[in-house]
């Protein structure tokens, strides 16, 4: 499976919600907003523009809203025990939270 198709899949809900939580969402975001977060603190050490540190540091924001919409539609297929569709729903409304105000 190419990544255009499996993004396309996360985006409409169509993957099993522990591949969009676990992969799309926590590994694939975390690791991208680590990057990110790092290069935009070596810039400002470096004493680069704030607008550049800014826009490296939301750089990877429309993947992660990306993820967690997809994943949020998984979890309202999920048929399994409903308490893991609601725990995941609570944490994409605190790695939401975290990602625009953090």
């Amino acid at each position: 499976m190419n990544a255009a198709n499996s993004l396309k899949q996360l985006w409409l809900g169509q993957l099993p919600l522990h591949e969009a939580f676990w992969r799309w969402l926590i590994t694939y975001g975390l690791a991208l907003n680590l990057v990110a977060t790092m290069m935009a603190l070596a810039l400002a050490v470096a004493e680069v523009s704030i607008i550049v540190v800014a826009i490296i540091h939301f750089l990877p924001l429309p993947y992660s809203l990306l993820a967690a919409t997809g994943t949020w539609r998984s979890a309202g297929r999920y048929q399994g025990n409903p308490l893991h569709p609601a725990a995941a729903k609570a944490i994409i409304v605190i790695w939401v939270l975290i990602l625009l105000f953090l």
